[in-house]
């Protein structure tokens, strides 16, 4: 078997070395992509499976490492993160036989097997939801679905108190001169973080847009964290002092957070089965830290029962349109399939407004501004997939199919 497999393995180098990827046409690269994504899928689920069995028979002691995830980042020359991943889910996946055998048929990859173990190894009877989920539902969308089984299956409030006593906030500066940051938190404290930087970051995204510079929403995050810690610095030196710093500082937009909870378990108090309480975009909270919320000033709450938003209350001096409110809360993503782009993200009506189309909740979506203008522009257009012929609930509130021109090839 071994010898099998390394003689596969030496055919496949032998065979990808002669490919001269430069004379290839766009059409043979991405078949070339999808090819190996297909050999990069079995290859890391074997290699999960082994981590695996390497941990239940101590095959990594004696060689030097003090955990198996040390070995493992020592054997693979990965980040220790990622071998902290890979062993995670190799664990968790020995009670999880159908997961195993999803990923290594191939049906799934080893980041959407992480998502669905996370959810499926303290609630099994939500595995089989997870992968048929998994099978037309982005990464972000399964983790959200995930976070939603985890806060439903544990202890609330033990487990906020939980990650609380983890928190923490580390720094150091890699081998190649660079600054880098890692933190933990609880998710109510994680989205005060990004509220703060969020209207930073959207200022200077449109910004960049205006000047025809085109970056990461990663990188524009990293600058809004920049600007923040000036603004703090500058304030407590005196600086920001004078008319012109009044009226730069005035011209922000307030910071604000979106907690979402079902009726009946904001009036019990916690959440059971089924039921949400989160802040919208970050992740599940306990009901008595939403409650605990309420009197911020800049905090929008949205009241839901199931998915269908029921009431819309804004608490702060800006008082938006309830509409958008709603449409921005419900559509976090480019609802274009397989689109995670969060920031920039601009209404459409899908019937368009100068066809009749009306200003409801129904026929406006986000989407980010490339697919926005293909649908303006280029004969695009979004199909609404009918709850009963979806193959499960749960990605988001509404399932979309993106539809190229008649003339053109299906595209994302």
């Amino acid at each position: 078997m071994f010898d099998e497999l390394k003689s596969v393995v030496t055919l496949l180098r032998e065979v990808t070395s002669r490919i001269d990827v430069d004379v290839t046409d766009g059409k043979g690269a991405a078949e070339l992509v999808r090819i190996a994504e297909d050999a990069r899928r079995a290859v890391d689920s074997l290699r999960t499976v082994a981590v695996g069995q390497v941990e239940r028979t101590n095959g990594w002691k004696g060689e030097g490492a003090k955990s198996i995830s040390e070995w493992l980042s020592i054997e693979t020359d990965c980040p220790h993160y990622e071998a902290q991943t890979v062993v995670a889910l190799a664990t968790q996946l020995q009670h999880l036989p159908v997961t195993q055998e999803a990923l290594r048929n191939g049906t799934l990859s080893n980041a959407q097997a992480v998502e669905v173990a996370r959810g499926a190894i303290v609630a099994p009877n939500t595995e089989t939801q997870l992968l048929n989920l998994a099978k037309h539902a982005t990464v972000r969308d399964l983790r959200d679905a995930s976070s939603r089984v985890v806060a439903a299956a544990t202890d609330e409030a033990e487990r906020h108190r939980q990650v609380h006593k983890s928190r923490f906030l580390k720094s150091w500066t890699d081998i190649d001169g660079s600054f880098n940051l890692k933190g933990r938190m609880t998710v109510a404290n994680g989205a005060l973080v990004m509220a703060a930087l969020k209207p930073i970051q959207d200022e200077i995204f449109k910004a960049a847009r205006k000047s025809g510079e085109h970056e990461r929403p990663e990188a524009y995050a990293a600058d809004a964290l920049m600007a923040l810690c000036s603004k703090v610095n500058n304030r407590a030196s005196g600086s920001n002092a004078g008319a012109k710093a009044t009226e730069k500082r005035s011209s922000r937009p307030n910071a604000v957070i979106n907690i979402r909870v079902d009726i009946d378990a904001l009036k019990r108090g916690h959440t059971e089965h089924g039921e949400v309480c989160e802040i919208a975009g970050i992740g599940p909270i306990p009901v008595a830290t939403a409650t605990e919320y309420l009197g911020e000033a800049f905090l929008k709450l949205l009241v839901v029962d199931g998915v269908d938003i029921k009431t819309v209350s804004h608490m702060g001096r800006a008082i938006p349109a309830p509409l958008r409110t709603a449409v921005e809360e419900r559509d976090r993503v480019c609802q274009v399939p397989t689109c995670d782009m969060t920031i920039g993200l601009e209404i459409d009506h899908i019937k368009p407004f100068a066809e009749g189309g009306a200003a409801s909740l129904e026929n406006l979506v986000r989407l980010c501004k490339r697919h926005h203008l293909q649908k303006t522009h280029d004969g695009y257009r979004l199909k609404r997939i009918e709850a009963e012929s979806a193959e499960s609930e749960g990605a988001r509130e509404a399932r979309w199919d993106w539809r190229a021109p008649p003339d053109l090839k299906r595209t994302g």
